[in-house]
């Protein structure tokens, strides 16, 4: 019964903690929608202003060489030299056209003949002058020419600096016409628009951007233009080479205009104020720190009010990520544990394998140490004590031999101290060749080891079992007076060991599950050898992989090279 009511008082405590949890989700969603409007409310009305007097300054400038450009046009001067060119009127009239340039900040101003042959301008004096240029191929000198007045902002030909062209026709008493073109720069003003305003450009009926801020954003546009509109700015040469793309902003929907509301992707809120011949300004401003801190104030409001609720939620949680941490933990120990058993055994098993060799390895120094044993004491009973010493020294070698055998054994067997370092390949290979030697000479293998000796990255008991497993898959695999090649190469930090057999290969399905537990082609083995070989190379940062080759079994092993 009190089981019973301990688990109607648990899982009430759990609906509760929902409950209040979905409650405070609910009000901290309203207060986010919330912060988010009223911040978007405020931004649009600081903006509505600001874009304003953006696109009035903007104006402002092109009208003041709009009436420059209307005054030239109807200039004596300038009428006469379109009607008779002369050289000394040129020159003159250049002249003018420099001061002219110089008193109104503008960047050049030049005269078109009927032809579109620069007869005067500005620069006249300098080296990229535009005189005897011919700009035929100009939209503002043909509309001009055609319309009487026409506009347009693009890529200088010469100087490859952007500005705003201002043409307006002349027309002489004789009825000779010509263009007169302003090139407005506006540098200054886009200075201007970035340390007191911020961001802020001009786009014009197509969405491309002009003037702008941020220079970077220059001829991108704000919509996607259409395949025939990109034919259209390519064939009119106005922005070169320049790449017509729209800007990323504009292209992830990233920036709220007016009458759209709050995204939670948007990055900024947009003023739009429209001006002549369909284009528009555009003032810019970043909604993160106005939304963040409207959020930040209506989230804590919400907090405040949902306190207690929240640090008996935020309690539990803390609590079951304490306790599932320590869960992990415990798993991560005893899968741990686990694989050292399984290396373990395999190595064991393994041991069975060459035990009966390595005994007969064993036996034979014993064997000659006995027999010179029985030397060295007839040698002594005849007096014949330099022999005798000869037969004990014999006995020295024979007795290291042995031990080098029996060491290399016990090496083999024991646990590795999972500590790796700088492995020497030639001793690691020393200890298999000790391991294996009956195995190799009663097979009549052929073990071919060569390449330099590095020092690699690992564990030495560790690489020992990974090489043993590899030499007696490829001596069961070949049977009689095989051969096995066991190549290094050395590329920058890696160390490459390939182990290759001539035996009868590795088939298409058993490839396909070598690196899987439990997958043997032999009769009596239990499938670990290569997934713990794996493993292991895998845990000193290198990989173990097969080499599909047209004959015999190749393996190969790269290794983190060691100083």
């Amino acid at each position: 019964m009190a089981g019973k009511v301990l688990l109607t008082g648990a899982w009430r405590f759990v609906v509760v903690s929902l409950a209040a949890l979905l409650v405070l989700l609910l009000a901290l969603y309203g207060a986010d929608r919330f912060s988010e409007a009223r911040a978007l409310n405020a931004e649009r009305d600081r903006l509505a202003g600001l874009v304003r007097l953006t696109a009035t300054s903007y104006e402002r400038q092109l009208d003041k060489f709009r009436l420059v450009a209307i005054t030239l046009a109807d200039d004596p001067d300038v009428r006469r030299l379109i009607e008779r060119p002369d050289g000394a009127a040129a020159t003159t009239l250049n002249d003018r056209l420099s001061n002219l340039t110089a008193a109104l900040d503008a960047s050049v101003i030049y005269l078109l003949g009927e032809d579109g042959t620069t007869i005067a301008a500005s620069n006249a004096r300098q080296p990229d002058s535009f005189l005897g240029q011919s700009y035929t191929f100009r939209a503002y000198f043909k509309r001009a020419l055609a319309e009487g007045a026409w506009e347009q902002y693009a890529l200088g030909t010469r100087s490859k600096i952007p500005g705003y062209y201002i043409a307006r026709r002349v027309v002489t008493m004789g009825g000779r016409r010509g263009v007169l073109v302003i090139k407005v720069r506006f540098d200054r003003l886009e200075n201007e628009w970035a340390s007191s305003i911020g961001t802020a450009f001009v786009a014009d009926g197509r969405g491309i951007i002009s003037v702008t801020s941020r220079p970077e954003w220059r001829f991108q546009t704000v919509a996607a233009l259409s395949t025939e509109a990109r034919r259209q700015v390519s064939q009119s040469g106005d922005f070169g080479t320049a790449s017509i793309t729209q800007m990323p902003l504009f292209a992830e929907n990233a920036v709220v205009r007016p009458g759209e509301n709050y995204r939670s992707r948007a990055r900024y809120v947009a003023a739009i104020d429209p001006i002549q011949n369909g284009w528009r300004v555009y003032v810019l401003e970043a909604t993160e720190a106005s939304v963040a801190a409207e959020r930040t104030a209506n989230r804590l409001k919400v907090l405040l009010a949902f306190g207690l609720i929240g640090a008996l939620i935020a309690y539990s949680i803390v609590r079951r990520r304490a306790i599932v941490a320590a869960e992990q933990r415990d798993a991560a120990l005893r899968i741990d544990a686990l694989k050292e058993r399984l290396v373990q055994a395999n190595k064991l098993s393994t041991l069975g394998q060459i035990a009966a060799g390595v005994g007969h390895e064993v036996n034979q120094p014993l064997t000659a140490i006995a027999l010179r044993i029985q030397n060295a004491l007839k040698q002594i009973s005849m007096g014949r004590l330099p022999d005798a010493k000869k037969s004990l020294e014999e006995m020295g070698s024979l007795v290291e031999r042995a031990g080098a055998i029996t060491g290399e054994l016990r090496t083999f067997s024991r646990r590795s101290a999972r500590k790796p370092g700088a492995v020497k390949l030639s001793a690691v290979l020393s200890g298999v060749r000790l391991l294996l030697n009956d195995r190799i000479e009663r097979t009549r293998t052929v073990l071919n080891i060569d390449g330099p000796d590095m020092s690699v990255f690992g564990e030495p008991i560790r690489l020992e079992q990974v090489f043993v497993n590899l030499l007696q898959n490829a001596i069961d695999a070949t049977k009689e007076k095989g051969r096995i090649d066991i190549l290094t190469n050395v590329d920058a930090e890696w160390v490459t060991v390939t182990v290759a057999d001539n035996g009868p290969g590795i088939s298409v399905e058993q490839r396909e599950k070598l690196f899987q537990p439990f997958a043997t082609s032999k009769a009596a083995g239990v499938g670990l050898g290569l997934v713990i070989s794996h493993d292991m190379i895998a845990e000193f940062g290198g990989t173990l992989e097969h080499v599909p080759t047209e004959t015999g079994t190749t393996f190969k092993i790269r290794l983190k090279a060691a100083s």
